[in-house]
Protein backbone atom coordinates (compact mmCIF):
# COMPACT_ATOMS: atom_id res chain seq x y z
CA UNK A 1 0.00 0.00 0.00
CA UNK A 2 1.40 3.34 -1.08
CA UNK A 3 2.44 5.64 1.87
CA UNK A 4 4.12 9.37 2.44
CA UNK A 5 7.17 7.82 1.36
CA UNK A 6 5.89 7.83 -2.08
CA UNK A 7 6.14 11.56 -2.23
CA UNK A 8 9.86 11.75 -1.12
CA UNK A 9 11.64 11.87 -4.43
CA UNK A 10 9.07 14.93 -5.50
CA UNK A 11 9.77 16.70 -2.23
CA UNK A 12 13.47 16.47 -2.85
CA UNK A 13 13.47 17.14 -6.69
CA UNK A 14 11.57 19.75 -7.42
CA UNK A 15 13.46 21.82 -4.89
CA UNK A 16 17.18 20.44 -6.75
CA UNK A 17 15.63 21.82 -9.63
CA UNK A 18 14.96 25.61 -7.91
CA UNK A 19 18.21 25.98 -6.27
CA UNK A 20 20.36 24.11 -8.12
CA UNK A 21 18.96 24.30 -12.13
CA UNK A 22 20.47 21.30 -12.70
CA UNK A 23 17.61 19.26 -14.47
CA UNK A 24 19.13 16.11 -15.17
CA UNK A 25 21.09 16.10 -11.78
CA UNK A 26 17.25 16.83 -9.97
CA UNK A 27 15.49 14.08 -12.57
CA UNK A 28 18.38 11.54 -11.89
CA UNK A 29 17.60 12.19 -7.90
CA UNK A 30 14.36 11.95 -8.58
CA UNK A 31 15.12 7.89 -10.18
CA UNK A 32 17.36 6.72 -7.37
CA UNK A 33 15.02 7.82 -4.70
CA UNK A 34 12.24 6.07 -6.03
CA UNK A 35 14.18 2.95 -6.59
CA UNK A 36 16.18 3.15 -3.33
CA UNK A 37 12.54 3.30 -1.62
CA UNK A 38 10.95 0.55 -3.82
CA UNK A 39 14.38 -1.91 -2.67
CA UNK A 40 13.03 -0.64 0.65
CA UNK A 41 16.91 1.00 1.54
CA UNK A 42 18.54 -2.47 0.22
CA UNK A 43 21.56 -0.65 -1.60
CA UNK A 44 22.47 -4.25 -3.28
CA UNK A 45 19.25 -4.02 -5.61
CA UNK A 46 18.86 -0.21 -5.74
CA UNK A 47 21.40 0.10 -9.14
CA UNK A 48 19.16 -3.55 -10.35
CA UNK A 49 16.06 -1.39 -10.11
CA UNK A 50 17.39 1.60 -11.28
CA UNK A 51 18.59 0.07 -14.46
CA UNK A 52 15.27 -1.64 -15.21
CA UNK A 53 13.49 1.39 -14.20
CA UNK A 54 15.47 2.96 -17.37
CA UNK A 55 15.66 -0.34 -19.31
CA UNK A 56 11.38 -0.36 -19.08
CA UNK A 57 11.50 3.40 -20.52
CA UNK A 58 14.09 2.82 -22.95
CA UNK A 59 12.72 -0.28 -25.09
CA UNK A 60 8.80 0.79 -24.20
CA UNK A 61 8.24 1.05 -28.56
CA UNK A 62 5.81 4.54 -28.48
CA UNK A 63 9.03 5.65 -26.27
CA UNK A 64 11.57 5.04 -28.86
CA UNK A 65 9.90 5.87 -31.03
CA UNK A 66 9.53 9.30 -29.30
CA UNK A 67 13.06 9.74 -29.25
CA UNK A 68 14.36 8.50 -32.87
CA UNK A 69 11.64 11.03 -34.21
CA UNK A 70 13.32 13.60 -31.72
CA UNK A 71 16.36 13.42 -33.08
CA UNK A 72 15.44 12.80 -36.83
CA UNK A 73 14.05 16.26 -36.79
CA UNK A 74 17.06 17.92 -35.45
CA UNK A 75 18.66 16.31 -38.08
CA UNK A 76 15.97 17.87 -40.62
CA UNK A 77 16.60 21.44 -39.16
CA UNK A 78 20.30 21.21 -39.78
CA UNK A 79 19.38 20.47 -42.97
CA UNK A 80 16.95 23.65 -43.82
CA UNK A 81 19.37 25.85 -41.49
CA UNK A 82 22.52 25.19 -43.40
CA UNK A 83 20.84 25.48 -46.76
CA UNK A 84 20.20 28.82 -45.69
CA UNK A 85 16.24 28.14 -45.51
CA UNK A 86 15.68 29.45 -41.92
CA UNK A 87 17.36 32.50 -42.97
CA UNK A 88 15.28 33.11 -46.08
CA UNK A 89 12.16 32.80 -43.80
CA UNK A 90 13.41 35.23 -41.87
CA UNK A 91 13.99 37.82 -44.68
CA UNK A 92 10.79 37.22 -46.50
CA UNK A 93 8.62 37.73 -43.53
CA UNK A 94 10.79 40.77 -43.05
CA UNK A 95 9.98 42.41 -46.45
CA UNK A 96 6.67 41.29 -46.27
CA UNK A 97 5.93 43.90 -43.28
CA UNK A 98 3.16 42.38 -41.79
CA UNK A 99 5.05 40.81 -38.84
CA UNK A 100 6.57 44.04 -37.48
CA UNK A 101 5.62 44.31 -34.38
CA UNK A 102 5.67 42.09 -31.42
CA UNK A 103 2.55 40.62 -30.67
CA UNK A 104 2.13 39.79 -34.68
CA UNK A 105 4.93 37.70 -34.15
CA UNK A 106 3.80 36.02 -30.96
CA UNK A 107 0.91 35.29 -32.43
CA UNK A 108 2.20 33.76 -35.64
CA UNK A 109 4.05 31.46 -32.82
CA UNK A 110 0.52 30.99 -31.41
CA UNK A 111 -1.16 30.10 -34.05
CA UNK A 112 1.79 27.98 -35.63
CA UNK A 113 1.82 26.13 -32.55
CA UNK A 114 -2.15 25.13 -32.27
CA UNK A 115 -2.63 24.19 -35.66
CA UNK A 116 0.23 21.49 -35.03
CA UNK A 117 -1.56 19.68 -32.73
CA UNK A 118 -1.32 16.20 -33.98
CA UNK A 119 1.29 15.44 -31.47
CA UNK A 120 3.02 17.47 -28.55
CA UNK A 121 6.64 17.48 -29.09
CA UNK A 122 5.93 17.42 -32.73
CA UNK A 123 4.56 20.39 -33.03
CA UNK A 124 6.21 22.39 -29.88
CA UNK A 125 9.80 21.77 -31.99
CA UNK A 126 7.97 22.73 -35.33
CA UNK A 127 6.76 25.51 -34.04
CA UNK A 128 9.72 26.60 -32.89
CA UNK A 129 11.47 26.44 -35.48
CA UNK A 130 9.52 28.65 -38.04
CA UNK A 131 8.94 31.32 -35.13
CA UNK A 132 12.89 31.29 -32.73
CA UNK A 133 14.31 33.15 -36.04
CA UNK A 134 11.78 36.10 -35.87
CA UNK A 135 11.80 36.37 -31.75
CA UNK A 136 15.83 36.76 -32.67
CA UNK A 137 15.46 39.43 -35.56
CA UNK A 138 13.06 41.51 -33.45
CA UNK A 139 15.08 40.49 -30.15
CA UNK A 140 11.95 39.59 -28.30
CA UNK A 141 11.94 37.72 -25.26
CA UNK A 142 12.73 33.87 -26.11
CA UNK A 143 10.71 32.95 -22.64
CA UNK A 144 7.87 34.05 -24.32
CA UNK A 145 8.27 31.94 -26.69
CA UNK A 146 8.97 28.71 -24.75
CA UNK A 147 5.74 29.66 -22.80
CA UNK A 148 3.68 30.37 -26.06
CA UNK A 149 4.88 26.82 -27.14
CA UNK A 150 4.14 25.20 -23.57
CA UNK A 151 0.77 26.94 -22.85
CA UNK A 152 -0.49 25.59 -25.95
CA UNK A 153 1.58 21.85 -26.32
CA UNK A 154 -0.76 19.88 -24.08
CA UNK A 155 -4.22 22.06 -23.90
CA UNK A 156 -4.28 21.57 -27.41
CA UNK A 157 -3.21 18.05 -28.02
CA UNK A 158 -6.48 17.20 -25.34
CA UNK A 159 -9.20 19.86 -26.52
CA UNK A 160 -8.73 18.68 -30.29
CA UNK A 161 -8.60 15.34 -29.60
CA UNK A 162 -8.11 14.49 -33.17
CA UNK A 163 -4.60 12.02 -32.16
CA UNK A 164 -3.51 9.84 -29.67
CA UNK A 165 -5.35 12.15 -26.57
CA UNK A 166 -9.19 11.54 -27.03
CA UNK A 167 -8.38 7.76 -27.59
CA UNK A 168 -6.54 7.33 -24.57
CA UNK A 169 -8.72 9.08 -22.09
CA UNK A 170 -11.89 7.00 -24.21
CA UNK A 171 -9.80 3.91 -23.50
CA UNK A 172 -9.71 5.20 -19.71
CA UNK A 173 -13.49 5.27 -19.35
CA UNK A 174 -14.35 2.06 -21.28
CA UNK A 175 -12.31 0.51 -18.54
CA UNK A 176 -14.58 2.42 -16.12
CA UNK A 177 -17.81 0.51 -18.05
CA UNK A 178 -18.76 3.66 -19.35
CA UNK A 179 -20.58 3.23 -22.11
CA UNK A 180 -20.41 6.15 -25.40
CA UNK A 181 -16.94 6.63 -23.88
CA UNK A 182 -15.97 8.84 -26.78
CA UNK A 183 -19.02 10.84 -26.47
CA UNK A 184 -18.45 11.18 -22.68
CA UNK A 185 -14.81 12.63 -23.75
CA UNK A 186 -16.76 15.23 -26.19
CA UNK A 187 -18.89 16.46 -23.75
CA UNK A 188 -15.99 17.15 -21.27
CA UNK A 189 -14.31 18.44 -23.26
CA UNK A 190 -16.20 21.98 -23.12
CA UNK A 191 -15.76 21.95 -19.17
CA UNK A 192 -11.77 21.73 -19.08
CA UNK A 193 -11.87 24.69 -17.55
CA UNK A 194 -7.77 24.51 -17.29
CA UNK A 195 -6.92 24.18 -21.18
CA UNK A 196 -9.38 26.26 -22.39
CA UNK A 197 -7.96 29.16 -20.14
CA UNK A 198 -4.46 28.46 -20.50
CA UNK A 199 -4.77 28.83 -24.90
CA UNK A 200 -6.86 31.95 -23.42
CA UNK A 201 -4.04 33.77 -21.68
CA UNK A 202 -1.35 32.34 -24.08
CA UNK A 203 -3.49 34.26 -26.66
CA UNK A 204 -3.89 37.33 -24.90
CA UNK A 205 -0.42 37.47 -24.15
CA UNK A 206 0.68 37.16 -27.69
CA UNK A 207 -1.75 39.36 -29.11
CA UNK A 208 -1.67 42.18 -26.04
CA UNK A 209 1.97 42.06 -25.97
CA UNK A 210 1.44 41.52 -22.49
CA UNK A 211 3.22 40.55 -19.08
CA UNK A 212 2.18 39.30 -16.10
CA UNK A 213 3.11 42.14 -13.07
CA UNK A 214 4.58 39.20 -11.25
CA UNK A 215 6.67 37.01 -11.62
CA UNK A 216 10.03 34.22 -9.67
CA UNK A 217 13.36 35.66 -9.87
CA UNK A 218 15.22 34.56 -13.27
CA UNK A 219 18.08 34.50 -15.11
CA UNK A 220 19.10 38.58 -15.89
CA UNK A 221 19.36 37.68 -19.78
CA UNK A 222 16.78 38.62 -21.78
CA UNK A 223 17.17 37.74 -25.59
CA UNK A 224 19.50 34.29 -26.35
CA UNK A 225 19.38 32.80 -23.02
CA UNK A 226 20.73 29.88 -24.33
CA UNK A 227 22.56 29.28 -27.43
CA UNK A 228 19.77 27.84 -29.61
CA UNK A 229 21.62 25.05 -31.71
CA UNK A 230 20.79 26.57 -34.91
CA UNK A 231 22.98 29.34 -34.17
CA UNK A 232 25.58 27.09 -34.12
CA UNK A 233 25.80 26.51 -37.31
CA UNK A 234 25.90 28.80 -40.02
CA UNK A 235 24.26 29.02 -43.40
CA UNK A 236 26.56 27.71 -46.39
CA UNK A 237 28.09 30.86 -48.49
CA UNK A 238 26.88 29.73 -51.47
CA UNK A 239 23.12 28.83 -50.18
CA UNK A 240 20.55 30.65 -51.75
CA UNK A 241 18.53 31.54 -48.37
CA UNK A 242 14.91 31.61 -49.54
CA UNK A 243 12.22 30.58 -47.53
CA UNK A 244 10.45 27.61 -49.80
CA UNK A 245 13.44 25.49 -48.37
CA UNK A 246 12.17 26.29 -44.89
CA UNK A 247 8.20 26.01 -45.48
CA UNK A 248 8.67 22.99 -48.29
CA UNK A 249 10.27 20.57 -45.93
CA UNK A 250 7.47 21.34 -43.25
CA UNK A 251 4.84 21.64 -44.99
CA UNK A 252 5.17 18.32 -46.21
CA UNK A 253 5.96 17.11 -43.06
CA UNK A 254 2.95 18.14 -41.65
CA UNK A 255 0.64 16.65 -44.63
CA UNK A 256 2.26 13.65 -44.63
CA UNK A 257 1.51 12.90 -40.58
CA UNK A 258 -1.46 13.92 -41.06
CA UNK A 259 -2.05 11.54 -44.22
CA UNK A 260 -0.94 8.40 -41.99
CA UNK A 261 -3.07 9.10 -38.99
CA UNK A 262 -6.20 9.96 -41.36
CA UNK A 263 -5.04 6.32 -42.56
CA UNK A 264 -5.46 4.82 -38.88
CA UNK A 265 -1.48 4.79 -38.02
CA UNK A 266 -0.26 5.36 -33.90
CA UNK A 267 0.57 8.90 -34.21
CA UNK A 268 4.69 8.30 -32.95
CA UNK A 269 4.72 5.98 -35.86
CA UNK A 270 2.96 8.18 -38.63
CA UNK A 271 4.99 10.87 -37.34
CA UNK A 272 8.29 8.79 -37.17
CA UNK A 273 7.74 7.31 -41.12
CA UNK A 274 6.94 11.35 -41.94
CA UNK A 275 9.73 12.78 -40.54
CA UNK A 276 12.29 9.75 -41.82
CA UNK A 277 10.77 10.17 -45.29
CA UNK A 278 10.77 13.88 -45.27
CA UNK A 279 14.25 14.16 -43.84
CA UNK A 280 15.37 11.84 -46.79
CA UNK A 281 13.44 13.57 -49.54
CA UNK A 282 14.95 16.56 -48.80
CA UNK A 283 18.41 15.53 -48.22
CA UNK A 284 18.22 14.19 -51.57
CA UNK A 285 16.53 17.31 -53.38
CA UNK A 286 18.92 19.75 -51.71
CA UNK A 287 21.76 17.61 -52.72
CA UNK A 288 20.33 17.06 -56.57
CA UNK A 289 19.54 20.66 -57.03
CA UNK A 290 23.24 21.33 -55.77
CA UNK A 291 21.87 23.83 -52.69
CA UNK A 292 24.51 21.67 -50.82
CA UNK A 293 27.41 19.56 -51.93
CA UNK A 294 27.06 15.81 -50.75
CA UNK A 295 29.37 15.94 -47.84
CA UNK A 296 27.99 18.78 -46.58
CA UNK A 297 24.44 17.31 -46.76
CA UNK A 298 25.19 14.52 -44.07
CA UNK A 299 27.31 16.66 -42.36
CA UNK A 300 24.23 19.01 -41.28
CA UNK A 301 21.65 16.06 -41.03
CA UNK A 302 24.71 14.60 -38.36
CA UNK A 303 25.23 17.78 -36.84
CA UNK A 304 21.32 18.64 -36.02
CA UNK A 305 20.85 15.15 -34.51
CA UNK A 306 23.43 15.46 -32.57
CA UNK A 307 22.48 18.72 -31.28
CA UNK A 308 19.65 17.43 -29.77
CA UNK A 309 20.78 14.44 -28.27
CA UNK A 310 20.32 16.93 -24.91
CA UNK A 311 16.65 16.34 -25.59
CA UNK A 312 16.32 12.57 -25.78
CA UNK A 313 18.36 11.93 -22.61
CA UNK A 314 16.27 14.70 -20.82
CA UNK A 315 13.24 12.71 -22.34
CA UNK A 316 14.83 9.44 -20.86
CA UNK A 317 14.74 10.95 -17.58
CA UNK A 318 11.42 12.33 -18.14
CA UNK A 319 9.53 8.60 -19.10
CA UNK A 320 11.77 7.19 -15.91
CA UNK A 321 10.35 9.63 -13.43
CA UNK A 322 6.79 8.86 -14.29
CA UNK A 323 7.30 5.54 -14.16
CA UNK A 324 9.10 5.87 -11.15
CA UNK A 325 5.85 7.37 -9.81
CA UNK A 326 3.58 4.78 -10.83
CA UNK A 327 5.59 2.02 -9.41
CA UNK A 328 5.78 4.50 -6.52
CA UNK A 329 2.05 4.56 -6.13
CA UNK A 330 2.45 8.48 -5.52
CA UNK A 331 -1.12 9.28 -7.42
CA UNK A 332 -3.23 6.65 -5.86
CA UNK A 333 -1.51 7.81 -2.30
CA UNK A 334 -2.76 11.53 -2.97
CA UNK A 335 -5.90 10.86 -4.24
CA UNK A 336 -6.83 8.29 -1.05
CA UNK A 337 -5.06 10.96 1.49
CA UNK A 338 -7.26 13.73 -0.45
CA UNK A 339 -10.34 11.85 -0.73
CA UNK A 340 -13.25 11.56 1.32
CA UNK A 341 -17.17 11.70 1.85
CA UNK A 342 -17.40 15.54 0.75
CA UNK A 343 -20.46 17.61 -0.20
CA UNK A 344 -20.76 17.43 -4.23
CA UNK A 345 -20.57 20.82 -4.32
CA UNK A 346 -16.86 20.35 -3.50
CA UNK A 347 -16.36 17.35 -5.65
CA UNK A 348 -14.86 19.00 -9.15
CA UNK A 349 -12.72 21.27 -7.65
CA UNK A 350 -11.23 18.42 -5.01
CA UNK A 351 -10.69 16.65 -8.19
CA UNK A 352 -8.80 19.18 -9.93
CA UNK A 353 -6.85 19.59 -7.29
CA UNK A 354 -5.90 16.37 -6.39
CA UNK A 355 -5.02 16.64 -10.55
CA UNK A 356 -2.87 19.53 -10.26
CA UNK A 357 -0.64 18.00 -7.19
CA UNK A 358 0.02 14.91 -8.40
CA UNK A 359 0.64 16.25 -12.48
CA UNK A 360 2.81 19.09 -10.81
CA UNK A 361 4.63 15.99 -8.42
CA UNK A 362 4.81 13.57 -11.73
CA UNK A 363 5.23 15.84 -14.55
CA UNK A 364 2.76 13.72 -17.00
CA UNK A 365 -0.57 14.19 -17.82
CA UNK A 366 -1.12 10.51 -18.78
CA UNK A 367 -0.54 9.08 -15.64
CA UNK A 368 -2.52 11.46 -13.84
CA UNK A 369 -5.41 10.63 -16.09
CA UNK A 370 -4.85 7.02 -15.92
CA UNK A 371 -4.81 7.54 -11.61
CA UNK A 372 -7.72 10.31 -11.90
CA UNK A 373 -10.47 9.15 -13.63
CA UNK A 374 -11.17 5.39 -12.23
CA UNK A 375 -11.27 7.57 -9.37
CA UNK A 376 -13.63 10.51 -11.05
CA UNK A 377 -16.18 7.97 -12.25
CA UNK A 378 -17.15 6.26 -9.50
CA UNK A 379 -17.80 9.63 -7.33
CA UNK A 380 -19.21 11.11 -9.92
CA UNK A 381 -22.08 7.99 -10.19
CA UNK A 382 -22.12 7.89 -6.24
CA UNK A 383 -22.98 11.97 -5.92
CA UNK A 384 -25.35 11.99 -8.61
CA UNK A 385 -22.52 15.06 -9.94
CA UNK A 386 -22.19 15.05 -14.39
CA UNK A 387 -20.06 12.74 -15.33
CA UNK A 388 -18.37 15.17 -18.27
CA UNK A 389 -18.20 17.51 -15.17
CA UNK A 390 -16.00 15.27 -13.06
CA UNK A 391 -14.33 13.67 -15.91
CA UNK A 392 -13.26 17.86 -17.65
CA UNK A 393 -11.78 18.06 -13.59
CA UNK A 394 -9.76 15.40 -14.10
CA UNK A 395 -8.40 16.47 -17.30
CA UNK A 396 -7.83 19.73 -16.15
CA UNK A 397 -5.76 18.89 -13.59
CA UNK A 398 -4.20 16.54 -15.30
CA UNK A 399 -2.72 19.42 -18.14
CA UNK A 400 -1.67 21.94 -15.34
CA UNK A 401 1.08 19.83 -14.11
CA UNK A 402 1.62 18.64 -18.28
CA UNK A 403 2.42 22.88 -18.49
CA UNK A 404 4.32 24.11 -15.62
CA UNK A 405 6.14 20.96 -14.01
CA UNK A 406 10.43 21.08 -13.77
CA UNK A 407 9.62 17.24 -14.51
CA UNK A 408 7.71 17.31 -17.51
CA UNK A 409 8.60 16.29 -20.67
CA UNK A 410 7.11 18.85 -22.65
CA UNK A 411 8.69 21.83 -20.29
CA UNK A 412 11.86 20.40 -21.38
CA UNK A 413 11.16 20.27 -25.79
CA UNK A 414 9.43 23.41 -25.27
CA UNK A 415 12.41 24.89 -23.39
CA UNK A 416 14.88 23.59 -25.97
CA UNK A 417 12.99 24.51 -29.05
CA UNK A 418 12.91 27.89 -27.73
CA UNK A 419 16.55 28.12 -26.78
CA UNK A 420 16.08 29.08 -23.36
CA UNK A 421 17.03 27.34 -19.78
CA UNK A 422 14.28 24.68 -18.73
CA UNK A 423 14.51 26.19 -15.10
CA UNK A 424 14.33 29.58 -16.26
CA UNK A 425 11.29 28.44 -18.58
CA UNK A 426 9.82 27.14 -15.95
CA UNK A 427 9.90 30.12 -13.05
CA UNK A 428 8.83 32.49 -16.30
CA UNK A 429 5.71 30.04 -16.72
CA UNK A 430 4.78 29.04 -13.58
CA UNK A 431 2.46 32.46 -12.76
CA UNK A 432 1.05 32.27 -15.86
CA UNK A 433 -0.42 28.99 -14.90
CA UNK A 434 -0.57 29.16 -11.06
CA UNK A 435 -3.37 32.42 -12.36
CA UNK A 436 -5.29 30.06 -14.54
CA UNK A 437 -5.32 27.11 -11.99
CA UNK A 438 -6.96 29.56 -10.02
CA UNK A 439 -9.49 30.75 -12.23
CA UNK A 440 -10.19 27.49 -13.19
CA UNK A 441 -10.26 26.44 -9.43
CA UNK A 442 -13.46 29.17 -9.01
CA UNK A 443 -15.09 27.49 -11.95
CA UNK A 444 -15.13 24.28 -10.85
CA UNK A 445 -16.79 25.56 -6.98
CA UNK A 446 -18.99 27.72 -9.06
CA UNK A 447 -19.71 24.61 -11.29
CA UNK A 448 -20.10 22.02 -8.32
CA UNK A 449 -22.66 24.74 -6.96
CA UNK A 450 -24.61 25.32 -9.54
CA UNK A 451 -25.18 20.84 -10.38
CA UNK A 452 -25.83 20.06 -6.54
CA UNK A 453 -28.81 22.78 -6.03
Amino acid sequence: MPGWWSLLPALIAIPVVFFTHRLVLALGLYVLLGALILEKGWLPQVFGRLLSILAQVVVQPNNLLIFAFSLLIGGLVGLIQRAGGIEGFARFVESQGRFDRPNRIALLAFVTSMLLFVESSFGTLVAGLIALPLFDRYRLLRLRLSYLLDATCAPKCMLIPLNAWGAYVAGLLVAQGVAQSMATVLSALPLTFYGWIAIVLAGWVAAMNWEIPWRIAISAKTVGEAVHFTEALASYPQSPRRACDLWGPIGGLVLGVLALLCMGWNPPLAIFTSVGLTLSITALVFGARGLLPWREVTWAVWWGIRALWPLAYLMVFAFAVGATTRALGTGEFLAGALSGRFDPVWLPALVFSIGCVISFASGTSWGTFAILIPIAVPLAQAFHVPLPLMVGAALSGGLFGDHCSPVSDTTMVASIAAGVRPIDHVRHQLPYAMLGAGIALGLYLMAGWMVSR
